[in-house]
């Protein structure tokens, strides 16, 4: 399965506006960046892309050309502004054989969680709120969203309700054996490598979601 992502640079309040202290201190994406200046060029040309008010259709006829099945809107960076969440919501509507999943946590911005209230309600986009100790879980929330929690310390208490936990860098080697946490960091040994295309728990309706090694 051919999953494509779009990308932005992270970290900056420019281009993740309900980032957290949190998040900003454990963020991969970020790491990655500073690791391939490469990368991050890249990226910054995605940030001057999707500022084009043609982008929107630029992204349609990029996924209808390479017959892409499934989207990942941002590995790192997020939706910085309603404008620009409104360019995405445009493209899942335009392409509803196509499968578009994100995590946000632009949702602590009024203006841009309404968009993102409005891509739940597409049946081809999985929405994800992240969340972490300091911005509590959401508030009012939608049934068609799913939150994943940032875990950063090893006895953090997770709220209930959380449908996926992620966790920092050094409690991946922890094996605990549950589906709330990702099977890509959940300390498990298995047979096989855990892949996005595997596992799919990311876009998937979670009464469907079963990972076997």
């Amino acid at each position: 399965m051919l999953i494509w992502a779009f990308t932005l640079p992270s970290g900056t309040d420019e281009v993740c506006p309900g980032r957290t202290e949190k998040c900003s201190r454990h963020c991969y994406a970020r790491r990655l960046e500073k690791l391939r200046p490469k990368a991050h060029k890249a990226y910054l040309r995605n940030l001057h892309l999707s500022r084009r008010k043609d982008f929107s259709k630029r992204i349609y006829y990029f996924a209808r050309a390479m017959r892409i099945r499934t989207i990942r809107i941002h590995v790192g960076g997020d939706f910085y502004s309603d404008e620009y969440a409104h360019k995405w919501l445009k493209v899942i509507r335009h392409l509803p054989n196509t499968q578009f999943y994100f995590y946000s946590r632009s949702w602590r911005i009024p203006s841009i969680r309404l968009v993102l209230e409005e891509m739940a309600q597409l049946p081809n986009c999985s929405a994800w709120f992240s969340c972490d100790v300091e911005t509590g879980y959401p508030r009012d929330l939608s049934p068609l969203i799913r939150v994943a929690w940032l875990q950063t310390e090893a006895q953090e208490a997770i709220p209930k309700g959380i449908d996926l936990v992620f966790r920092k860098q050094s409690l991946r080697r922890i094996p605990i054996p549950t589906l709330s946490i990702c099977p890509e960091q959940d300390g498990i040994v298995r047979s096989r490598p855990v892949t996005c295309e595997r596992c799919q728990w990311c876009f998937r309706s979670a009464s469907h979601f079963t990972y076997t090694n």
